[in-house]
């Protein structure tokens, strides 16, 4: 019996040797595409749009710059012109959006309009902010924060962070997002809505944006299709819409934005620790 199971153990690696091939894929190409992203906040800066067009699945260039667009962003009484400032870059002057108005984009890109448009919701003020060590790794700190979330409708929020004036959540894999369907109208006592890597010392700011629930729902799409995506069961990753006309990718997001700052104490107590 052993020299049975012996041959039949040193055949295991021959046969698994023997099933390998590997499988060329050839996918077709598909048509350019108008990529359109760009932002307008309640922000005293400078916003910008991006422009370019969209790249193959397996393409490992850059994807190619629109320039010579016309680009404004308009609020119904005022039109403000966007400057190109570097090829598919559009910016505007410094300014800040209001909460309550809507905000139009149009792009002209060679005599096709392209145009988005968003509500700016308020965002509710930060009282303060908090810390703690993470469950799972103690070298990660968990932000909480401490606001008053209105209730007279439901919000979508989205949070940053920064780390000694760097922003640390440059990603959207990094940004945390929710809606406020389990704590609309109530007072948010210490909850983690942030993590960063960070030390005694470090000043965290935690910056919160509230969005449109499209924006929210745009955002859970991709990261359906990239990051929470590859299990057995997922289909093939596909492209979908933002909110940009004439069949562009991409989206124009337009939010208001609450920040608060904290300096991560000595006794930083453990997440959940009461």
């Amino acid at each position: 019996m052993k020299r049975y199971i012996a041959i039949i153990l040193i055949a295991i690696p021959f046969i698994f040797n023997a099933c390998t091939e590997e499988i060329h894929i050839d996918l077709d190409n598909t048509y350019d595409r108008i990529v359109i992203e760009g932002y307008f906040t309640d922000e005293y800066k400078t916003h910008q749009v991006k422009i370019t067009k969209s790249a193959d699945y397996f393409s490992n260039t850059p994807a190619p710059a629109i320039t010579g667009a016309t680009v404004t962003i308009g609020d119904g009484i005022n039109t403000f012109n966007l400057i190109e400032i570097e090829d598919g870059v559009y910016e505007t002057d410094t300014m800040s959006g209001i909460p309550g108005n809507i905000y139009t984009l149009n792009a002209d890109i060679d005599g096709t309009i392209y145009t988005a448009t968003s509500y700016m919701f308020s965002c509710p003020p930060i009282d303060s902010i908090g810390f703690a060590r993470n469950i799972w790794d103690d070298k990660w700190i968990d932000v909480l924060i401490y606001a008053q979330e209105p209730g007279d409708e439901i919000n979508h929020y989205a949070w940053k962070a920064y780390k000694n004036d760097t922003l640390v959540t440059d990603t959207l894999r990094e940004v945390q997002f929710s809606d406020d369907v389990f704590i609309n109208g109530s007072y948010v006592n210490g909850v983690e809505v942030q993590y960063v890597q960070a030390e005694i010392g470090d000043t965290i700011m935690l910056e919160m944006h509230s969005i449109t629930e499209d924006y929210y729902d745009y955002m859970l799409k991709v990261m359906l299709e990239t990051d929470w995506n590859g299990g057995p069961f997922d289909g093939p990753p596909a492209n979908f819409g933002g909110n940009i006309s004439n069949e562009a990718l991409g989206f124009f997001a337009v939010y208001s934005v609450q920040q608060q700052t904290g300096i991560i104490p000595i006794d930083i107590p453990d997440a959940y620790e009461d």
